[in-house]
């Protein structure tokens, strides 16, 4: 694939592997603009870059011109276990009590929701899942977990470790006053996220907001992804 890019802001860290990739992939790095068939970005990147008349691959942006990444289904299924993994990690880290049997809340079965179900089951079976479709509830059950609503999260105070994958708030001072002082909260969902800094703060709880869990966890191999998948999106969009 004779490709030449450039990677103006290497910010994510991804993007340094995402690269090197594509290098050996057949493209060519540049480093100037004018040499370039295409700009590589990393995501959330700074709105400056998009200035440039060239495509851009970038992930978790909206704009005419540049090709979103992190929309691609294989992609975000894999970035999921790569976020799931990373979360299980800082939790272990961050926890004075063992994973190993602990019961454990997950709100959310999108695909990190179910991967954070895949590997925190190695740890223990007090998974519960709360969710809001009957369909993702079903799915739960079936994958072995508990399950509860919404509205009955402000009942449910036994929880040792509680992640939320829910990005608008789910958790709020009603909920939040009810849990236990040792519980750890885990934030994976995009800003604002669904747990009230505020309030966990308030009632001294633990949180811990996890974003681009990928780029800090396993830049290596969530780069390689990047590179892979913009290489897929490359035959489609650049002659």
């Amino acid at each position: 694939m004779n490709k030449r890019f450039i990677t103006p802001d290497l910010t994510d860290g991804r993007i340094v592997y995402a690269a090197d990739y594509l290098e050996q992939s057949g493209c060519e790095r540049v480093e100037q603009l004018r040499n370039a068939d295409f700009v590589l970005l990393g995501v959330n990147p700074k709105a400056r870059f998009f200035e440039y008349s060239l495509p851009i691959f970038a992930g978790n942006v909206e704009k005419t011109g540049v090709f979103d990444y992190t929309k691609d289904e294989a992609f975000a299924t894999q970035n999921a276990y790569f976020t799931a993994e990373g979360a299980v990690a800082s939790a272990i880290a961050e926890s004075k009590i063992s994973l190993i049997n602990s019961k454990v809340l997950i709100i959310g079965y999108g695909r990190i929701g179910k991967a954070l179900h895949r590997c925190l089951s190695v740890f223990t079976n007090n998974i519960t899942v709360c969710v809001r479709k009957p369909e993702a509830a079903t799915l739960a059950r079936c994958n072995g977990a508990d399950v509860m609503t919404f509205e009955e999260l402000k009942y449910k105070s036994d929880f040792e470790y509680i992640f939320n994958t829910v990005p608008h708030p789910v958790l709020s001072q009603t909920e939040l006053k009810s849990f236990n002082k040792s519980v750890l909260l885990i934030e994976l969902a995009s800003f604002p996220g669904g747990i009230d800094r505020h309030f966990a703060e308030h009632y001294s709880l633990k949180l811990l907001v996890l974003r681009g869990v990928p780029s800090m966890y396993s830049p290596v191999s969530a780069g390689i992804t990047v590179g892979k998948t913009v290489e897929r999106m490359i035959k489609e969009v650049i002659v």
